[in-house]
């Protein structure tokens, strides 16, 4: 097991990569955890893990109860939230109890966000099950749900007790939801270190193929990255915005198409694809840096053309988080791989462009 610390002023906590599900009961035993224990999954990962994770909890000696949400990204909301509130009362849950998110992304924001605001804040646990929340999403402390104009505007930030992560579960994944997440590795390597991006250019294949030293390799990559970021800048005051490169036109698609159209990473390589030509229209990026992450991302299996009403795409921009004075704030490369700069200026007629000429 690779264990990475993610040292905050206030709540600390460890990142365990190579854990395993069925262990989880003795690990948290060892840990010091002594809580009642509510594991909040969806309706895919409860029928693979659900009893699984309840059965050793309770031969640990937990008490334990399951609470299954709907799967998708259309029920991460505060109607799927307050269903959990109740749950949460049903099973007499206090202050000294505990959440554990077993499933992706939405169900580990949805968690996060029901721990952070139940009782004023409970502590939860975060057990990732799809690549995408395990190099990302599970990381970092940011909870939320989302409104119909766009994606997490309501939120909080809440640390994790620990992030628990078995990365044989990703064998379960169909091909579609691992690639998602590959959007998200991807972008990784394009902020972050330059010989990590040529790692992911020369070893996708074992990737994709869950060869387990590649896939240990890069989920363990992706998330000291991360932890550097967060460790620096914890609540996005800052640095902490780089993260979001490719997530501002993303977040956009996202919301245009209620969630359902395309899952998160493909929408991420999409905004990807857009900041990248960006970059390159406004004499930051090399066009051939341009066409080697596209062809990298197609050989991922992720979109990089779409069908959608440019300007509706552009209407729902004005809602991201990173508007300032009225400017949508883009996240874009400056002068190659691992150099980042936040840009306010780019107007509506390039982004339009860029859309257009994506466009299928």
């Amino acid at each position: 097991m690779k264990i990475l610390k993610v040292e905050l002023p206030v709540n600390s906590y460890e990142i365990c990569i190579g854990a395993c599900v069925k262990n989880a009961g003795n690990f948290f035993k060892d840990r010091g955890i002594e809580s009642k224990i509510l594991i909040i999954t969806d309706s895919n990962v409860g029928k693979l893990y659900g009893k699984t994770l309840s059965d050793c909890l309770t031969d640990a000696g937990y008490s334990a109860a399951i609470a299954e949400i709907p799967a998708g990204e259309e029920h991460k909301s505060l109607f799927t939230v307050e269903n959990l509130y109740n749950v949460c009362l049903k099973n007499n849950l206090n202050r000294d109890s505990l959440i554990v998110a077993l499933g992706g992304g939405v169900v580990g924001d949805i968690s996060g966000f029901a721990a952070a605001t139940f009782m004023r804040g409970i502590q939860y646990v975060q057990m990732p099950t799809t690549l995408l929340a395990q190099v990302d999403a599970s990381v970092g402390g940011k909870t939320g749900v989302n409104l119909k104009e766009s994606k997490n505007l309501i939120g909080s930030f809440h640390q994790p007790l620990l992030v628990y992560t078995d990365i044989s579960v990703l064998k379960t994944l169909k091909k579609r939801e691992f690639a998602s997440g590959l959007a998200e590795v991807i972008k990784c390597g394009l902020i972050g270190d330059p010989e990590f991006f040529d790692f992911l250019l020369n070893n996708l294949k074992k990737v994709i193929e869950l060869e387990p030293e590649t896939v240990s390799h890069v989920v363990y990559e992706c998330c000291r990255f991360k932890k550097g970021i967060i460790e620096k800048d914890e609540k996005e005051q800052g640095i902490r915005a780089v993260l979001n490169f490719g997530h501002t036109i993303g977040h956009a698609i996202e919301a245009v198409t209620e969630y359902r159209k395309y899952m998160h990473g493909e929408a991420v390589s999409l905004g990807i694809v857009c900041a990248s030509r960006i970059s390159n229209k406004l004499g930051l990026l090399d066009g051939k840096i341009v066409e080697s992450i596209e062809n990298l991302l197609i050989d991922a299996g992720l979109p990089v053309r779409h069908s959608l009403n440019t300007d509706k795409v552009i209407e729902r921009l004005i809602y991201d988080k990173k508007v300032k004075d009225g400017n949508v704030r883009f996240v874009l490369l400056n002068g190659g791989i691992g150099k980042t700069i936040m840009v306010g200026t780019v107007s509506s007629d390039l982004i339009k462009d860029i859309l257009l000429e994506v466009k299928q």
